[in-house]
């Protein structure tokens, strides 16, 4: 059968073929067939039209090629059942003029309107913030707003591709971050990759928002940057660190229990100690109490993580010593089969290849595998805002990110590793334990209700 796609296949090239075949039982059947026989994958299937002789149907396909594209329209052409009528990109289609607007809460229909909205109107409004800034949380959009940075240097499944480039990503992180938890999100992107330069241009624009969300920054710069506006006060975190950590933990929470074991009790190793394999090690270190082996072909990143509190290792020691293995190295095949170790759980997390294919790592004798396309962020991050934006929370914490990772485990399904990114109940859920959490630990300047964020379902 064709393989559902996965919107986080960095390399797949997606279009939406519109298909007329003819009318009868078993026809679109063996155009899937012809579909899955030529490698491409398969989403959505919209009926558009119905006729006594003949059905058009729009079907959503990913490819890894232009040429693949060509290949599975002449099959599905040749099969005589089927013609492709038109085969459309509706992926740049909906990028055109960008995905995020600007609109005003208020209309502003005539003179009183503009008074009150603007002049002479936001005069008092202005000179009670400036008697009390603590009145910007109230009167302004600060409260419910996130800058999303980059400089577009780690940018997933693409790497350094620049700024503008980065424009695209940010944009979409923003979109949902309005659609799942009502999060005003604004991309911005650096013209400098400079870590003292960023710092600077951040701290100086920080009064405006409430929270700042680093994005696709690489590895060290990152690192340098997310502390130092820690340390200025700015509060901040980097998604591809501590959002990615937060559902790799939880992920291996669910995955533990489902093999019987307890995460606690098992060896654990990280290959690959990037941004996102750095802070995977440090919260499996703090959810375990262990020390994790951490391995990586840079002695920058495998000090990091023995000053963290890890152990330094190799690749080889790594996969015959662990219980529990996670890569990220961005090294497609990096895990050879025969490295396996029977009963091993395997997170391959680089994208769009894993470390290892998931079916080889269980041929192979993992008790249970998963790749990058599984672990999303997206379940993470806009609680983390949430949260964060409504506690007025000043800094994040490691108590923190490990109340995200088990509030997203504890709305795992029965015999998954991972709830659906796009269930409005986790989001709600981890705002909840990212604002009580704050509380507990004193790092937030605002109270919620004890029923804040309580799923009434």
């Amino acid at each position: 059968m064709p393989q559902y796609y996965d919107l986080h296949r960095g390399s797949t090239i997606f279009r939406t073929l519109r298909i007329k075949t003819a009318n009868r039982i078993g026809v679109l059947a063996r155009v899937l067939a012809v579909v899955a026989e030529h490698g491409a994958s398969l989403g959505d299937i919209r009926t558009v039209s119905i006729a006594p002789l003949s059905r058009i149907r729009d079907i959503d396909m990913g490819f890894t090629d232009a040429a693949e594209i060509d290949r599975t329209v002449e099959a599905i052409n040749a099969t005589g059942e089927a013609e492709v009528q038109e085969v459309r990109d509706e992926v740049l289609d909906l990028h055109a003029g960008g995905k995020l607007i600007v609109q005003s809460r208020y209309p502003i229909k005539g003179e009183a309107d503009l008074g009150r909205v603007y002049t002479p109107g936001v005069g008092e409004v202005a000179r009670r913030i400036a008697a009390d800034p603590g009145l910007a949380e109230h009167y302004t959009t600060k409260a419910n707003t996130v800058a999303i940075v980059s400089d577009g240097t780690a940018v997933l499944g693409l790497g350094n591709i620049g700024p503008l480039a980065a424009m695209p990503v940010l944009e979409g992180k923003a979109a949902l971050l309005s659609q799942l938890v009502g999060v005003f999100g604004i991309p911005l992107v650096t013209g400098s990759s400079d870590p003292a330069r960023i710092v600077d241009a951040v701290s100086l624009i920080a009064p405006t928002f409430g929270l700042i969300q680093l994005e696709d920054i690489a590895a060290p710069a990152c690192f340098a940057i997310e502390d130092e506006l820690v340390a200025r006060g700015v509060p901040v975190f980097h998604d591809d660190q501590h959002g990615t950590a937060a559902v790799v933990l939880a992920g291996l929470i669910t995955a533990s229990r489902l093999v019987g074991r307890d995460l606690r009790a098992c060896a654990i190793g990280v290959v690959g100690l990037g941004a996102a394999g750095n802070a995977i090690a440090r919260a499996l270190t703090h959810y375990t109490g262990n020390p994790v082996r951490g391995a990586d072909l840079s002695p920058a990143a495998v000090e990091r993580v023995v000053a963290a509190g890890g152990l330094a290792s190799s690749l080889a020691e790594v996969m015959a010593r662990s219980d529990v293995v996670v890569a990220a190295t961005g090294r497609a095949g990096l895990i050879a089969p025969e490295m396996v170790r029977p009963g091993q759980v395997i997170f391959a997390l680089s994208n769009p290849f894993p470390e290892i294919e998931v079916g080889v790592a269980l041929q192979h004798g993992a008790a249970l595998a998963t790749d990058g396309r599984a672990t999303n962020n997206l379940l993470a991050f806009p609680g983390l805002c949430r949260g964060g934006l409504d506690a007025g929370l000043s800094r994040f914490t490691p108590v923190i990110f490990r109340a995200v990772a088990e509030a997203i485990a504890a709305l795992t399904p029965e015999g998954q590793v991972l709830p659906p990114p796009l269930d409005p109940a986790v989001h709600r859920s981890v705002a909840r334990a990212v604002a009580l959490t704050a509380s507990a630990e004193g790092v937030a300047t605002r109270d919620v209700d004890e029923d804040y964020m309580v799923d009434a379902r």
